[in-house]
C-alpha cells in the first residue's frame, strides 16, 4: 500500500488560523478593557451646587 499524504491549502490552514485567533483577540481585549476599570480613580467630579440661589 502506498503512503499517500495529502498536504493542506496553506491559504485553508491561515483561514482557519483566523478563526480562532481573531474571536480570542477580541475577547481577550475586551477583558482586559473591563479590568482596567477595576484599578483606575475615577475621574474627579465637582460637586452640584445645591444650595439655593439669592
Amino acid at each position: 500500500m502506498a503512503d499517500i499524504q495529502q498536504k493542506s491549502s496553506p491559504i485553508l490552514v491561515a483561514a482557519a488560523w483566523a478563526v480562532v485567533v481573531l474571536p480570542t483577540a477580541w475577547g481577550l481585549n475586551y477583558t482586559v478593557q473591563n479590568a482596567l476599570k477595576i484599578f483606575t480613580k475615577p475621574a474627579a467630579t465637582t460637586p452640584a451646587n445645591t444650595a439655593p440661589q439669592k
